[in-house]
């Protein structure tokens, strides 16, 4: 009787796999504090903030970028977001500041102008008429192939102040406004800014005051930023 050894099955060579990538945290955080610092950059006051949680963002989206083994879309989107708040932040917050400023320099030399003076007063069946203020209508609009965005819009209108932020609105999207021009505190801000979620697609906005485009941007990819800004300062 003859005996055979057992047949060892075949072995298959060694191939080191490459190590799954991960979601990343971080990067998450820095979108979240992206939004949110853009959302704040076009309110009065508040985007004199806005940017310090915008470089917070910014930090955690280039700590992301550099992590091994994580996914690095949000983190892109998350750093871009933050950056675009940080430098929106610091425009409105001068172009604000010139607002206001220009609001209160103008109410002075109105109330200057309405003071009693030394010269002869008008008889009493003189007539005089004030001038009468004007209206502008302002329209927001934004338009992509983007499913869902997150949209903001601020409007300082003679130191009156609207501003409101909606979350995963269809496209397109239009807000219809009225502002005075009273010439007295003549002194307006607009600004509409829209973030795309993580579908990729086309982005834009617009701006248009009494039928002419005053600001316009578009932007693609996935998380796409468009932010658009325009102003009127003391009636110029």
């Amino acid at each position: 009787m003859t005996f055979q050894p057992p047949i060892m099955p075949e072995q298959q060579p060694f191939v080191p796999q490459e190590p799954q990538k991960t979601g990343s945290g971080l990067g998450i955080a820095a979108l979240i504090l992206g939004i949110v610092a853009l959302v704040g950059a076009v309110i009065p006051f508040l985007n004199y903030v806005a940017w310090v949680v915008g470089v917070v963002g910014l930090i955690l989206g280039i700590i992301a970028l550099v992590q091994k083994n994580r996914r690095k879309g949000v983190a892109v989107a998350g750093t871009i977001v933050s950056g675009v708040a940080i430098i929106l932040s610091i425009v409105l917050a001068i172009v604000y500041t010139v607002a206001f400023a220009s609001a209160v320099s103008s109410a002075v030399d109105s109330a200057a102008s309405t003071m009693p003076s030394s010269a002869p007063q008008p008889s009493a069946d003189s007539t005089s008429s004030a001038p009468v203020g004007g209206e502008s209508t302002i329209v927001y609009e934004i338009t992509g192939t983007i499913p869902g965005a997150t949209i903001t819009y601020s409007t300082l209108d003679n130191g009156s102040v609207q501003s409101a932020t909606a979350s995963g609105q269809a496209l397109p999207w239009t807000k219809t406004l009225t502002v005075k021009n009273d010439g007295l505190l003549d002194a307006n801000v607009f600004s509409v800014s829209v973030v795309g979620g993580a579908d990729s697609g086309d982005i834009g906005c617009k701006i248009t005051v009494d039928g002419k485009v005053v600001s316009e941007q578009t932007a693609s990819g996935q998380f796409a930023v468009a932010s658009c800004t325009a102003s009127n300062l003391g009636g110029n």
